[in-house]
């Protein structure tokens, strides 16, 4: 029986098809999850999106010797 015959022509198209497949969920699976999140953010309110500013001495400089 050729047995190198068997292994090139089954056994190695069966792996880099199979490796393929696998990558192409990974890939699928992937792109869902990034347009479940898309919809996720588009679904948030736009008043919840902007970062709170914790430290707002920054903004408002009244006191230029407490800005330096």
């Amino acid at each position: 029986m050729n047995y190198f015959g068997l292994f090139f022509s089954f056994m190695m198209p069966g792996i880099i098809l199979g490796g393929m497949g696998a990558v192409a969920l990974h890939q699928e699976a992937q792109r869902r999850s990034r347009s479940r999140q898309r919809v996720r953010r588009a679904a948030v309110p736009a008043r919840h999106k902007m970062q709170p500013l914790t430290d707002r001495t920054k903004l408002y400089v009244h006191d230029m010797n407490a800005a330096a």
